[in-house]
């Protein structure tokens, strides 16, 4: 049996503080009976009003995760995510025209993680890094990286689509997005591998399915980060991963407390947040099941 809490936070980088402008990140994470999401959003720096599109990709997510979940779907497959960018798109398409936004308002990109006692499913459009920490303290990440700096955006409609497809070498088998997946054992970072998706894969996004024998694996935390882990100066992203995932309280907003924390500690040794920085934790508990003296099996 598990029981699941989840947290999230997000913080501006040095460079749009001192340029006078919002942050471009936005997280969200919530909790209902029985299911745990995670939802992450970056805003484009050279878009439009991107703070305002990546909040609305990150509620319209949350949104359709938890209609999903209260119609009583417990499927997990790649199912979930057509549903969702389905959902994604008429709320996006809603809502610009009632705020008079323009489609560049929304370039902004989009990973979650919704997990059920039966496993999970981790989906990304754009590009961020996906975490899983198991009890032991071992850590898998995988780091996703665009070709050209230019990463994918739900809300490529139109031109803006097929504009990116021409950045992107004009071939959808071409392999324009990477997979840099690393484990962490013993306190030291170790390759897995490098995967390498195509432009067809990487519009579509990447779905990852944890199974139930994963989560009865024991996995302690599901953590997803924007690029900006990726961006903090002087710091490799590896070792950022290991900072912010070494919760030393999970109650409350325990994943607030963790990045306030870090940022104030990398301030201090000179270390700026050359980008927005935000991050989703689930946590999940796992009940051990107890067998009372007459047989019978509680927790």
């Amino acid at each position: 049996m598990v029981n699941f809490y989840a947290d999230h936070h997000f913080v501006i980088s040095d460079t749009h503080l001192t340029a006078g402008k919002p942050c471009q990140d936005y997280a969200l994470s919530s909790v209902d009976t029985g299911a745990a999401f995670a939802i992450i959003s970056d805003g484009c720096s050279t878009g439009g009003h991107t703070d305002v599109g990546s909040r609305i990709i990150a509620l319209s997510n949350l949104n359709a995760l938890r209609e999903y979940w209260l119609r009583g779907n417990k499927s997990l497959s790649e199912l979930i995510s057509q549903e969702v960018s389905v959902h994604q798109r008429i709320k996006l398409s809603a809502i610009r025209e009632i705020l008079g936004l323009k489609n560049e308002d929304m370039y902004a990109t989009s990973l979650y993680a919704y997990v059920i006692s039966e496993g999970g499913i981790i989906h990304l459009q754009g590009d961020g890094v996906i975490v899983l920490q198991y009890q032991n303290g071992d850590i898998v990440a995988s780091r996703f990286d665009w070709a050209n700096n230019a990463p994918f955006y739900p809300a490529y409609a139109g031109q803006s689509l097929i504009d990116f497809i021409a950045l992107q070498g004009k071939n959808l088998d071409g392999l324009q997005l990477k997979e840099e997946k690393w484990q962490r054992t013993n306190s030291e970072w170790q390759p897995i591998t490098i995967l390498c998706h195509n432009l067809r894969q990487g519009m579509q996004g990447i779905t990852s399915v944890i199974t139930k024998e994963m989560l009865d694996n024991r996995i302690a935390f599901i953590g997803i980060f924007s690029d900006g882990i990726c961006q903090i100066e002087g710091k490799d992203w590896k070792d950022a991963i290991t900072d912010l995932m070494s919760f030393k309280n999970t109650t409350g907003e325990f994943v607030k407390r963790r990045i306030n924390s870090a940022v104030r500690q990398y301030k201090n040794e000179g270390k700026r947040l050359n980008d927005d920085l935000s991050m989703a934790v689930i946590r999940i508990e796992h009940k051990t099941k107890e067998v009372e003296p007459d047989g019978a099996i509680t927790g």
